[in-house]
């Protein structure tokens, strides 16, 4: 029997996929002068050299009309404590930006204070990924928090860490 053979559900591959625990970003960007941002857990690096970035945003969002090649993007990487921001901006048809504090970095690209990490830059490609669009980005700068540590993703909801054990 080869792959080819099988077939799997959206159902199935979510539940696989979803014991693998990810960090959990929230992605912004500038367009027509105001700010753009969604939460996004499919992140990773791509390339040392150059420094670049991937992200994958699902062609249902509302955000990702924005997210076009040579825009500006900054990613930040929710720090342990930041779940309630990833769920604010997942939520539609709200100010994703009420009451949160930010950073400027880059060509104006708001970044969230606090983060465990954060880049910014510009994006270079997107590709077709299925039911997402995948995006390619040119880090310019970037940087880390304060010993921040991540916060999880993880079968469909967000975790702190577990007290160190060592």
């Amino acid at each position: 029997m080869t792959c080819a053979d099988l077939t799997v559900t959206g159902d199935q591959l979510k539940a696989a996929v979803g014991t693998f625990p990810s960090g959990v970003t929230i992605v912004t960007t500038r367009s027509e002068g105001e700010d753009v941002g969604l939460t996004v857990s499919a992140f990773s690096s791509l390339s040392l050299d150059p420094a670049m970035v991937v992200l994958s945003v699902a062609n249902s969002s509302t955000s990702l009309p924005h997210l076009t090649v040579g825009a500006p993007v900054g990613v930040s990487v929710l720090a342990e404590g930041q779940g309630g921001l990833a769920r604010q901006f997942s939520v539609r048809g709200i100010d994703r930006f009420a009451g949160v504090d930010l950073v400027r970095r880059g060509r104006g690209v708001a970044l969230i204070d606090g983060a465990a990490a954060w880049f910014a830059g510009e994006i270079v490609n997107a590709f077709p990924g299925g039911d997402h669009t995948i995006l390619t980005i040119s880090v310019a700068e970037c940087g880390t928090g304060d010993d921040a540590r991540p916060l999880l993703y993880q079968r469909g909801r967000t975790h702190d860490w577990a007290a160190d054990a060592s």
